[in-house]
């Protein structure tokens, strides 16, 4: 009986100073500029340290990020485009692999934007 209580202690020793990694996640941005214009535009989107990256002037009908990682969950997620020349756009954000979130988006109001918290 001493034996089982000492190897029940131990095990619960083993076990409470094992450290749970918290999970992470990938995520990748997308736009996709649908009109038939060719108008310039600025993407924004948010960093898992909370920070934002500015990219621009773009003119290409299709921009998407590399797979960004170590999000956390309930991290912040944006993702905006402002353009002029009457573009058309398609606002996309991916996590671990997986479409999240859609809008679409125009020209002429100011920056426009996807928002989102990445969930549990």
């Amino acid at each position: 009986m001493k034996k089982l209580f000492i190897l029940i202690i131990l095990v619960n020793i083993v076990f409470s100073s094992c450290k749970k990694e918290e999970k992470t996640y990938s995520v990748i941005y997308k736009i996709i500029e649908k009109s038939s214009r060719t108008p310039t535009y600025i993407a924004r989107y948010s960093l898992p340290d909370g920070s934002t990256q500015s990219v621009g002037s773009i003119t290409k009908e299709f921009w998407v990020t590399d797979k960004i990682i170590n999000y956390k969950a309930n991290s912040y997620l944006s993702l905006s485009v402002e353009g002029s020349g009457g573009g058309e756009y398609d606002l996309y954000i991916y996590i671990n692999g997986t479409l999240a979130k859609t809008r679409p988006a125009n020209d002429g109001f100011g920056p426009q934007k996807l928002e989102m918290e990445i969930s549990n």
